[in-house]
């Protein structure tokens, strides 16, 4: 993307080694934490092909990356910023009204203004967050002191459910299976998950085309979210040329990492983690 038409933008940008950062000073004092009362007074990207995505601060996190192929040099990039942040939080309470409705008690990070809330059926502990467009997944299943893992996705539809036991009926059917639990019959029948549609994995991708290639000119971009411990970090990368990709980690806390890097010697998103951060391998889940 080009650097005068980013600047154009009132943004404040960097270049080191093809890792293009860029700083966005918020004027208005619109941006605000409304749990912290604290004003956002600025907001890091890192630019990826045609899109900013945001690295910091952690209210903006995992927000919806901006298209710069609909902005225009006269385009208001702080107006686009202030309203990732305020349909945020219509989705925040939204989604905390809708769980109070089901006597569910809803749990805000005040830093990262992420939802979450706890459930428990039989022996199993359910941890179900939103993402910021409101959509609902399993973040974490315990059953008693034993973490249980779905290679499928878990997302799902809050609406759907018309009272607390009817939800926790669903995660027990959907996560008693894999711990080779019988499955009671259900208070009331639970509808089937949501599935998404924006997203496809590479497994299904490889499948599909595993015996076609990709042409040395086309776009190829590629998103994972993984959970480490209790916290959440996201990947993304994108193809600049041939072999070279350029990629960026970031967690709660803003970026972690990005820079260039070749095809041929990446070792992998949970091996790129794992050198990181210092965790073992084993211990990282790539969750969607």
């Amino acid at each position: 993307m080009d650097r005068a038409f980013l600047e154009g933008l009132g943004l404040k940008v960097t270049d080191t080694d093809g890792v293009v950062e860029a700083e966005l000073e918020l004027a208005s004092g619109l941006a605000l934490n409304p749990l912290t009362r604290k004003v956002i007074g600025t907001v890091d990207f890192t630019v990826m092909g045609d899109r900013l995505l945001y690295v910091g601060p952690p209210e903006f996190v995992g927000a919806q990356p901006i298209n710069l192929a609909f902005l225009t040099g006269a385009s208001r990039l702080e107006d686009l910023v202030v309203q990732t942040l305020t349909d945020h939080l219509y989705q925040l309470e939204r989604r905390t009204n809708e769980l109070s409705a089901l006597g569910i008690n809803p749990k805000v990070d005040p830093a990262t203004l992420q939802l979450s809330a706890e459930l428990e059926r039989g022996p199993f502990k359910f941890t179900i967050s939103a993402s910021r467009t409101g959509q609902f997944r399993v973040a974490r299943c315990l059953n008693d002191t034993v973490e249980l893992t779905m290679s499928a996705p878990t997302m799902f539809e809050l609406s759907e459910f018309r009272d607390r036991s009817a939800l926790e009926d669903f995660l027990y059917a959907m996560f008693g299976d894999l711990a080779g639990t019988p499955t009671p019959p259900p208070r009331e029948k639970a509808p089937p998950p949501t599935q998404p549609d924006v997203a496809i994995s590479m497994k299904a991708l490889f499948h599909a085309f595993g015996d076609a290639t990709v042409p040395p000119r086309s776009t190829m971009e590629f998103f994972a979210e993984l959970r480490v411990g209790g916290e959440t970090l996201r990947f993304a990368a994108a193809r600049l040329q041939g072999r070279t990709f350029r990629g960026l980690l970031a967690g709660p806390a803003g970026k972690i990492w990005a820079d260039r890097f070749e095809l041929d010697e990446f070792p992998g998103v949970r091996g790129l983690v794992s050198e990181l951060v210092g965790v073992p391998i084993e211990d990282i889940e790539v969750v969607e």
